[in-house]
């Protein structure tokens, strides 16, 4: 129950082998504390809405129902989570107290009666170790690694129908509602993934076993990009990732290099990083225009074969950027290619040249909500004023949208803290779940 909420607000997605994580994640005990308290907070709302089968019976001669079983109080004087080094986590639920109300009918040879009833159960204990394992399909799953449950004391009030015959049936009761309490406090729960658009999609998988210590649990994602429908390994692979001594904050992210060179490589090889620039796209008071009249300053031919036309110039990527990370400082080198036209009246295109283009783009990065954004400043380029007017700014609001993390609906990063390292950035984040 409140370990559902914990866990939940912890783990995610699905697997493949690979050497490195691209993405490893460290949850702290600060995260387990956090998680416990909204955990018993959502349990007291989520243990009213639940339906308990109807139970039926009989002691010696009587037969008996009890229906419309509802839990009006739950209380917890105690509860601990804490890791559990080599497995996972330990929950333990201490002196729990536990109101229910319901309906009772009986029969007794021609006798029928109905009423309603209180049950009261104390000092009911809980101890579950939850294993972090993977499931079939490589996702990872939580599952049970044992759990005790220990119910003290239950007493029963009925009330309404004749008074004489409720001792007939009130311990059978009692300890029936001891066994259904015994069998179904102990629960398991499970995960899930991440995606992104038409062209990509991330591999959250875990691909290494959790390491859990008293401290901390470390998780190992794949933390890749592929082709939707076609996975296909990039000619580079992911280099090692580790963490500093650090359990100050609830989570930590170290995403790698190859987060984003396997995005990179996705999306050049979709044919997706490429763009067309017309004249309309730059502002009418810039002085250089796309147009026959400006380049035949430089290509005097320019003017004579193709008078006062306006051009179209389609930029594309000749390999895939190559993203590089120093302390501090974040650098993407793009090759590209600008093919050039000349549009002519009947609205045709003729070409005209090639520029091959050499740019150099420093990124700075940033989150918003569970996903990773950023911006792109132009170092170096042959030709500034078209990609900084025209192909910049359509990049930043693609990069606006960002990136998903592993995380889940209704939990965000609180006071995320990035910095850069050599190889990979690192995230120092508290966590939120709203409720």
């Amino acid at each position: 129950m409140v370990w559902m909420v914990t866990v939940v607000l912890l783990f995610l997605s699905s697997q493949t082998l690979c050497t490195n994580p691209a993405l490893k994640v460290r949850v702290t005990q600060n995260a387990l504390d956090y998680g416990r308290q909204v955990g018993m907070q959502v349990l007291q709302e989520e243990l009213k809405k639940i339906n308990i089968p109807d139970q039926r019976g009989r002691a010696r001669r009587l037969r008996y129902q009890i229906s419309r079983i509802h839990i009006r109080t739950f209380n917890i004087a105690r509860s601990t989570m804490a890791f559990s080094p080599g497995t996972g986590m330990k929950l333990s639920l201490d002196n729990v107290f536990i109101a229910v109300r319901g309906n009772w009918r009986m029969k007794y040879r021609f006798i029928r009666d109905s009423g309603s009833f209180h049950v009261s159960v104390n000092s009911l204990s809980v101890s579950e170790l939850i294993r972090m394992s993977s499931d079939q399909t490589g996702r990872p799953a939580v599952k049970s690694a044992g759990c005790r449950a220990n119910v003290g004391r239950v007493r029963i009030k009925l009330r309404g129908g004749a008074s004489w015959l409720y001792n007939l049936f009130r311990r059978p009761l009692e300890r029936r509602f001891r066994s259904l309490l015994n069998r179904q406090v102990c629960l398991l729960t499970y995960i899930v993934t991440a995606n992104i658009d038409r062209i990509a999609e991330i591999d959250y998988s875990l691909v290494n076993p959790p390491v859990v210590t008293r401290n901390f649990m470390d998780l190992d994602f794949k933390g890749e990009f592929y082709n939707i429908g076609r996975h296909q390994e990039p000619p580079f692979t992911a280099g090692p990732l580790s963490f500093p001594e650090q359990t100050n904050h609830m989570m930590y992210l170290a995403v790698s290099e190859f987060f984003f060179n396997s995005a990179a490589f996705v999306y050049h090889r979709a044919g997706a990083l490429q763009i067309n620039i017309t004249d309309s796209m730059i502002p009418e008071s810039f002085p250089i225009r796309l147009s026959t009249s400006t380049f035949g300053g430089f290509i005097p031919q320019l003017k004579e074969l193709y008078p006062e036309m306006l051009m179209l110039m389609k930029i594309r990527s000749l390999k895939p950027p190559v993203l590089r990370m120093t302390p501090d400082s974040i650098t993407i080198a793009v090759t590209g290619a600008a093919d050039t036209f000349a549009i002519l009246p009947n609205s045709s295109l003729a070409p005209l040249f090639v520029l091959n283009l050499d740019v150099s783009v420093s990124a700075t990065p940033s989150l918003s909500g569970d996903k990773l954004t950023g911006s792109l400043e132009i170092k170096r380029c042959y030709l500034l004023f078209a990609t900084k007017i025209a192909v910049l700014p359509k990049i930043n609001a693609l990069l606006a949208k960002g990136y998903p993390l592993p995380s889940l609906d209704r939990l965000s990063f609180v006071n995320p803290a990035i910095k850069v390292k050599e190889k990979f950035l690192m995230i120092a984040t508290d966590i939120k779940y709203r409720l």
